[in-house]
């Protein structure tokens, strides 16, 4: 005999969860599954909207804040995700610089997948606050460090009690 065969699962061990992560790998098989469906930069900025209620603090949910704050806002949950966003420019802002993507090695293979899931994320958040301003387009890798997020105000459906 040659024993027992190989098993995946001992039940006298457990898995180690402190033990070494592979994210990359899942991020990269999750991307590359949704960049070869049709309508794949839909899809990634519909899966970007509906995460960021999560991202958003109950608090700030569903309160209708000024532009300026609703931006401000954003701006910060962008820092906290590792965007690096300049600091918006007041009432008058137009545009929100990203000099930073957490996601650039999959970005720069699945761009349009990626990208959208951050667009899709900024115009979820922003919703989630009933803010009077959306996110309409995102400029990827307009400089080498600079991608713009490209302000509008939110269509009144948007702003209406949910």
């Amino acid at each position: 005999g040659r024993g027992r065969p190989p098993t995946l699962f001992r039940a006298s061990r457990r898995m180690d969860p402190t033990g070494p992560t592979n994210y990359r790998l899942l991020a990269s098989i999750l991307t590359g599954y949704v960049a070869g469906r049709p309508g794949a930069a839909g899809i990634a900025a519909e899966l970007g909207r509906s995460t960021s209620l999560a991202l958003v603090p109950y608090s700030a949910q569903h309160r209708a804040p000024s532009k300026t704050r609703a931006v401000a806002e954003l701006v910060e949950l962008l820092a906290e995700l590792g965007f690096e966003p300049e600091p918006a420019g007041g009432p008058r802002t137009r545009e929100i610089r990203l000099r930073h993507c957490p996601f650039q090695n999959l970005a720069e293979q699945h761009g349009e997948v990626i990208c959208s899931v951050h667009l899709g994320l900024m115009q979820g958040a922003l919703t989630a606050m009933r803010a009077p301003v959306t996110v309409d387009r995102l400029d990827p890798f307009v400089e080498p460090d600079l991608c713009v997020a490209h302000l509008a105000s939110a269509p009144t459906r948007d702003r209406e009690p949910t």
